[in-house]
């Protein structure tokens, strides 16, 4: 008999999963597929991915966090912990206590090789049920949810379900991935009843599978064509490959021409010349593929030029830590391009923003005639996370208000089209070239209201106030702070971008919540001054700035865009995201975890 030190419960109403293996075992499928038959189950999910820069080999680990309430991010603590290599365990010893199972793939295990652990351990030859019933080895991973399902209660039938949907193009593999499923929770039922392993309670069925599980990178192509995005080209770069990769099936459905460039400098100069040509058009890499973009984003800031570009954030500089998350270029993509121009940044945190600050971000560069940078990170765009499904009201209303701004053949008088003409918004009458009546004449030079190059000084100034002029209305579309949590609070957390899923688990806790708000930037270009310093004006609280950089970039941005001042600075830049448990502690009023900076 399996004697435990288990809390015993007969339901749970959530888990903290976590899979460890090496590259090429299957590891994200494996979390994937677990994370869907979560969701399937009601349960609000987030699936987080960690693995190195390298093909096989190496530790590679999916953590599923799925509970009744909000699942806004990963946990530390892990409830059930599945290694397909015994020595994976000693990775993982901070993030297990007595109240954590270990599942190891071996025939036996040796507890005198970790005499400081304090979880329960069982092992169970995972492979062995996979080749028993004539599967792959691979299966494996398929084996590991077929045990953890038995653990969990979970219902086989959902589980089975999402066996198939991974297999659908492969019957064969499909028929062998549902035996094994099915030999790996009997044994497991085996063991339970025999008291061999122990039951961890059942993981609760809301019944209401009204979610969607996405990632940051779906989400944020799912926005683009909800936006009417027809043309996106990229060159393949960590965190951003996923939205080139998904974009390109949606081929299928969606009249969209997506391209793979030969290089970052090609990508962008792809889009802009689809936009030029009347094509919403969208780009997308990672900090290094950015730095080979920016000078044709000046270009599209002096032709007015609508485009959308994303910036995945990994952790730099240069190669850095290519399968690693990170803030750090903010200053970069606030700065990028030579000369003045107008550019917005919007920078979204849960997989909604996602959705909808993509959309948004197609919308405003067709509108207002310029670049719109989406940043986000590896942690959310490779992540995925459960979402209300998509409110689409309007969506036809709302497109051809943007296209106000466009000009039809009837609107045109031949000689007389203008395509920078001086408005008072400073959005120019926009035709698209081949019209007959409207000429266009577009390039990187400075130019007059024809489009013709000029360094005259009155042209000059002209055309940049005119270009500078849009700020006035661009503002009121922007999306403001968002601020949670106690409206007296003790301490404010302030972050942007994927920041705000951590802050929103700490308001979980009702003893944090009572004493803790956080506000959320989810653009941080136009910075919203007015906004933030309204939202602080009669707070009388500790406020720290929560970051992924070393240099405290966003405290930097706030204190020169408003007059706050007092702001501490919480930053973690070894490529991994904050973590709620973390942040509780230093609440708490015990020391900050070594692998952050508290700058005062």
């Amino acid at each position: 008999m399996l004697e435990s030190s288990y809390k015993r419960m007969q339901e749970r109403s959530a888990i903290n999963w976590k899979i460890s293996a090496k590259a090429g075992e299957g590891v994200m499928s494996c979390a994937k597929l677990f994370a869907k038959a979560c969701k399937r189950q009601g349960l609000s999910v987030f699936n987080y991915y960690e693995y190195p820069s390298l093909i096989k080999g190496g530790l590679q680990s999916g953590q599923v966090h799925a509970a009744l309430h909000k699942a806004h991010c990963q946990r530390r603590h892990l409830d059930l912990l599945i290694v397909f290599h015994e020595k994976f365990i000693k990775d993982h010893l901070q993030e297990i206590d007595h109240n954590s199972l270990i599942l190891v793939n071996a025939n036996a295990y040796d507890p005198s090789k970790y005499p400081e652990l304090q979880a329960r351990v069982i092992a169970v030859n995972l492979t062995k049920i996979a080749r028993d019933q004539g599967a792959n080895p691979l299966a494996t991973n398929v084996a590991a949810l077929g045990f953890c399902a038995a653990l969990l209660e979970m219902d086989l039938q959902i589980m089975g379900r999402v066996v198939i949907e991974e297999f659908a193009k492969n019957k064969e593999a499909a028929k062998l991935n549902l035996l094994v499923l099915k030999a790996a929770f009997d044994a497991a039922s085996k063991l339970i009843a025999e008291g061999q392993a122990p039951f961890l309670g059942k993981l609760l069925n809301s019944g209401l599978d009204e979610q969607l599980l996405l990632s940051g990178n779906e989400a944020i192509g799912l926005g683009a064509l909800a936006a009417g995005i027809q043309f996106y080209s990229a060159y393949p770069m960590t965190p951003a490959t996923g939205v080139l990769h998904f974009l390109a099936e949606q081929q299928k459905h969606y009249p969209i021409v997506v391209k793979h460039a030969e290089d970052e400098i090609a990508a962008i100069n792809h889009a802009l010349g689809a936009a030029f040509a009347g094509v919403r058009a969208m780009t997308g890499s990672s900090g290094g593929g950015f730095a080979l973009m920016v000078e044709s984003l000046s270009f599209a800031g002096v032709a007015e030029i609508p485009l959308v570009v994303l910036e995945g954030v990994r952790q730099g500089p240069a190669t850095g830590l290519p399968t690693w998350t990170s803030q750090g270029d903010l200053n970069f993509v606030l700065g990028a391009g030579h000369g003045d121009f107008l550019r917005v940044i919007l920078t979204p945190g849960d997989m909604s923003e996602h959705f909808t600050l993509a959309k948004l971000a197609v919308e405003l560069a067709e509108k207002y005639q310029l670049p719109v940078i989406i940043m986000s990170d590896k942690f959310m765009l490779e992540s995925q996370q459960s979402m209300p499904r998509f409110d689409m009201t309007n969506q036809n209303k709302r497109l051809s208000m943007v296209n106000d701004g466009q000009l039809g053949d009837n609107d045109l008088v031949e000689g007389e089209y203008l395509r920078y003409k001086v408005t008072e918004d400073g959005i120019s009458p926009r035709a698209i070239p081949g019209q007959s009546k409207a000429w266009q004449l577009t390039n990187s030079y400075e130019h007059d209201q024809y489009g013709f190059a000029t360094e005259e000084a009155f042209e000059t100034k002209r055309a940049v106030d005119k270009r500078a002029a849009k700020l006035n209305s661009l503002i009121q579309e922007l999306p403001k702070p968002i601020y949670e949590g106690s409206v007296a609070p003790k301490r404010i957390l302030l972050s942007f971008g994927s920041t705000i899923n951590i802050t929103r688990d700490l308001l979980l806790d009702e003893e944090l919540a009572a004493e803790t708000a956080l506000i959320h930037l989810p653009c941080v270009y136009p910075f919203p001054s007015v906004e933030l310093e309204n939202l602080l004006a009669d707070k009388q609280a500790e406020i720290f700035v929560l970051e992924g950089d070393s240099t405290g970039q966003l405290a930097a941005l706030i204190k020169r865009e408003t007059n706050l001042s007092k702001l501490k600075s919480i930053l973690r830049y070894d490529g991994r995201p904050f973590y709620s448990e973390d942040l509780s502690e230093f609440l708490r009023g015990k020391k900050l975890h070594e692998q952050y900076r508290l700058v005062e």
